[in-house]
């Protein structure tokens, strides 16, 4: 019986991951899942140290192969997660034409200037740095289309709200209802990252942010989501989807999107 798998996740092949891509495919086994797919980062230049996060794919397509032998009953595809900047661009659309991809993944880590993952980057000014996050991530979907896959609309704010735990998403809402209204009429998915609702859960308490956040993408005619954990270890391979899975019902959403050759396929939830 088909299961929804884990739409992304990260292994050693990322520079910010120690757990070997084969452990998940132990876990896959265990939990009944049919499909494995890591995304691993492809950030261009990075502001952390200057150099260009990639995974090396021809090695990791490799071990692909020999895990058709070993783990008959899973399916092995190909991801990434790209980092968005603008002179990425030329670099990300060379990576992606030269391996095929199950699915690619649109994210915003810098923008050559800050980090949005550290809270010192936001020590100063953080209201107006936020706001050049969200503004970041418009000129990014105006200007880019090969991808499938929008990831942690919250990475960024959930860095201010660690700083400020009175920090609201509605209060940008102008920005992630533009954010959103892009997604939706370019097609492609939107997804619902447990790594970055868990962050906001243990200051607020609550899933108050998930719960607006599906609100407000279902008011603006959105229907993609994807489920993902973002993990960079095994034990939070599918992390929270128990949770996570009822709230996103509850609000009207009855399918999660998923991807193979970079086709969208849906999963009805039970």
């Amino acid at each position: 019986m088909f299961k929804y798998y884990d739409q992304h996740i990260h292994s050693s092949y990322s520079r910010d991951s120690q757990e070997d891509i084969e452990n998940y495919y132990k876990v896959a086994l265990e939990k009944g899942v049919n499909y494995v797919i890591t995304c691993e980062h492809f950030d261009y230049n990075t502001i952390v140290d200057g150099s260009t996060w990639d995974a090396d794919y021809d090695d990791l397509i490799k071990r692909q192969e020999e895990f058709k032998v070993k783990y008959p009953t899973i399916t092995s595809l190909l991801g990434c997660e790209i980092g968005y900047k603008l002179r990425a661009i030329e670099p990300i659309n060379e990576l992606l034409s030269k391996y095929n991809f199950d699915l690619v993944q649109l994210s915003f880590h810098d923008n050559d200037l800050i980090d949005y993952y550290f809270k010192g980057a936001f020590t100063e000014d953080p209201e107006g740095k936020i706001i050049g996050y969200f503004t970041h991530i418009i000129e990014g979907l105006n200007r880019f289309d090969n991808f499938d896959v929008f990831s942690h609309l919250s990475f960024g704010f959930k860095t201010i709200k660690m700083l400020n735990p009175e920090e609201n998403l509605k209060k940008y809402e102008r920005f992630v209802k533009e954010i959103m209204t892009i997604l939706i009429n370019k097609g492609k998915a939107f997804e619902i990252n447990t790594k970055v609702i868990e962050t906001i859960y243990s200051i607020d308490h609550n899933y108050d942010h998930l719960e607006y956040v599906l609100d407000l993408y279902k008011s603006l005619g959105g229907v993609k989501l994807t489920l993902s954990s973002d993990a960079h270890k095994t034990d939070r391979y599918m992390s929270s989807f128990d949770v996570v899975i009822p709230i996103i019902k509850k609000h009207g959403f009855n399918e999660l999107s998923y991807f193979i050759q970079r086709k969208e396929y849906t999963y009805v939830l039970d």
